[in-house]
């Protein structure tokens, strides 16, 4: 190939790149016009409340396990309480990205991570939800392709991070149906994956039908659940003295 060819050639090919990356920038809305669609969404399924979940606890695809109540706060906070069948009650707290829990009023050093960030599911408005991102670790302004299962999604924070297929690990993100915009997947910094299941409606709330736990420690968990509905459930009681306290107050 004489130089000129191969000049030819190498300008081609470069082309064609720009053109592909173009591309790939063109498939992606802007994160802003993405985020105003996902609280949208939020705002018709009617979860963009505070909120009052039953719940069902099930260990790799075993019996229920144990029953309890979660409550979600669209400011960045959730708590969960288990009632375990051997007779002993957990209590979570989220608190945007601190996690904390106790077991019969002691604190635990390494829980389970069975309480998910459930009010990333409940922004009112894309700055809501960029903030949101923002305070779990989601790097808010990058924006990808991915899929998972059936799902084509939008995926905020990006993907994977590892120069070696043995290194990959998932980044913090949250992915969403480039269609309908529920909520198909959260990632937390750690490693730790909620997948979300298909929506169902909950007395005119549209919520996913369950939330399966995956850790990187080899944890399978799904929340399945059985009652969705609007909460009196104030920031007030979202306070750590709850997770030690005798008798806290149920949020109706």
């Amino acid at each position: 190939m004489s130089a000129r060819h191969r000049l030819t050639a190498g300008l081609f090919a470069t082309f064609a790149v720009l053109l592909l990356a173009d591309a790939g920038k063109s498939a992606v809305p802007e994160p802003e016009k993405i985020a105003r669609a996902i609280a949208k969404a939020n705002a018709v399924s009617g979860r963009a409340e505070p909120m009052i979940l039953d719940v069902r606890l099930r260990i790799d695809g075993g019996e229920t396990s144990a029953e309890g109540e979660l409550a979600v706060h669209p400011s960045g906070l959730a708590r969960l309480e288990l009632r375990n069948r051997w007779g002993f009650v957990e209590r979570h707290l989220l608190q945007s990205d601190v996690y904390q829990a106790s077991r019969d009023g002691e604190m635990l050093t390494d829980p389970h991570p069975f309480l998910p960030p459930l009010f990333l599911l409940q922004a009112g408005s894309g700055e809501a939800l960029s903030a949101a991102l923002a305070s779990f670790g989601v790097a808010e302004q990058q924006v990808v392709l991915g899929r998972i299962g059936v799902h084509d999604c939008y995926v905020f924070g990006g993907r994977l991070i590892g120069r070696f297929p043995e290194e990959d690990h998932l980044l913090p993100s949250l992915w969403v149906d480039i269609v309908s915009y529920d909520p198909v997947r959260i990632v937390r910094a750690d490693g730790v994956e909620y997948r979300l299941g298909p929506i169902r409606v909950y007395g005119g709330i549209r919520f996913p039908s369950w939330i399966e736990i995956h850790t990187p420690r080899g944890l399978r968990a799904r929340l399945e659940i059985a009652r969705a509905s609007v909460a009196q459930a104030p920031a007030a009681l979202f306070q750590p003295t709850w997770l030690t306290s005798d008798a806290p107050a149920s949020p109706e």
